[in-house]
C-alpha cells in the first residue's frame, strides 16, 4: 500500500456495512441493493461511500441461498452519524428486499474488530454457521446486526461479508467510483490510478507496476480483489508488447 494511501487511511475510520439474503430467483440481487445503498448513503452526505465489495461463503445443499451464497459489504468512511446510517440501511432494505427474503444488515466499525470476527468471517467460507453463533458473536462485539424479512438467515452473511471486508483480505469489488466508465478503455497506470480509487496493480505472480506509463487494457469485465483492506487490480503481461498488460481473465477473478 502507498504512503498516501497508508497517510489516508490513518486520517479516516471505517464503517464496514454487511447485507446479505435480499433478493430471490426473480430479482436483482444483494450486489445491487449494496451498490444502491452505497449511492444513497453518499447522496445524503452520511459519509463516503467508496466501496462495495463481495464475499463468497460457503455453497453447500445445507445451506439456503438464492444462487451463489455471496453476501456484500459496503466501506464507508467518516460516517456523519452511525445511527442515521442504520436507520437508512433499514428502511431501504425493509422496502426493497424481494418477496421471500431473508434480509440482514451489520454494522461493524473499524475500531471493532477482533481476532474472533476475523476468523467468524473465514467460518462463514467453510462451514454450516447457524443465526445463535451470528447473533451472539456480534452481541459480546457490540455491533449493531439485525434481521429484517422472512427466516432473518441473512444476518449470517451480514456478519460475515463485514468481517471479511473488514479483515481486508478477502472478495472483489462490486463498486468503486470510476472502475465501470473505463472498460474497453486502454490506460496509462498514471492514468488509471488518476482516474478511479485503484491502490494497487500487480502482477497474478505479485509483482507491483511502479512504470506511469505501463499500458493497461482494461477488457470488458474489469474487477479488482480487495487487498490489504484497499482495491487492487491484478493484471497479466500482453504477450510480445514491452510494459503492456491486460487485467487478469473472468475466471480468474471468479475464485475472489
Amino acid at each position: 500500500m502507498s504512503t498516501f494511501h497508508l497517510a489516508f487511511r490513518n486520517m479516516t475510520s471505517r464503517l464496514f456495512i454487511g447485507i446479505d439474503d435480499t433478493d430471490n430467483l426473480e430479482s436483482r440481487g444483494t450486489g445491487f441493493h449494496a451498490r444502491a445503498l452505497c449511492a444513497a448513503i453518499n447522496d445524503n452526505a452520511l459519509g463516503r461511500c467508496r466501496f462495495v465489495t463481495r464475499h463468497q461463503l460457503l455453497m453447500s445443499p445445507l445451506v439456503p441461498f438464492t444462487s451463489h451464497n455471496s453476501a456484500a459489504c459496503l466501506v464507508v468512511e467518516t460516517p456523519a452519524s452511525l445511527q442515521a446510517i442504520e436507520h437508512l440501511c433499514k428502511n431501504y432494505l425493509l422496502e426493497n428486499s424481494a418477496e421471500g427474503a431473508d434480509a440482514g444488515l451489520c454494522l461493524l466499525p473499524e475500531k471493532n474488530l477482533s481476532h474472533a470476527l476475523a476468523r467468524f468471517g473465514v467460518l462463514c467460507k467453510h462451514r454450516v454457521v447457524i443465526q445463535t453463533q451470528a447473533r451472539d458473536l456480534a452481541e459480546a462485539a457490540q455491533l449493531g446486526l439485525f434481521g429484517l424479512t422472512g427466516t432473518e438467515d441473512g444476518v449470517i452473511g451480514a456478519l460475515a461479508a463485514a468481517c471479511l471486508c473488514a479483515s481486508g483480505n478477502d472478495g472483489r469489488l462490486l463498486w468503486l467510483a470510476g472502475m465501470r466508465d473505463h472498460a474497453e478503455q486502454t490506460l496509462t497506470l498514471s492514468e488509471l490510478h488518476n482516474a478511479t480509487d485503484i491502490a494497487v496493480v500487480q502482477s497474478i505472480e505479485g509483482e507491483v507496476l511502479s512504470n506511469k506509463n505501463a499500458k493497461i487494457m482494461m477488457g470488458a469485465w474489469p474487477r479488482a480483489i480487495w487487498l490489504n483492506g484497499e482495491p487492487c487490480l491484478i493484471v497479466e503481461p500482453v504477450e510480445e508488447q514491452a510494459d503492456v498488460w491486460q487485467v487478469a481473465a473472468k475466471n480468474y477473478l471468479k475464485q475472489f
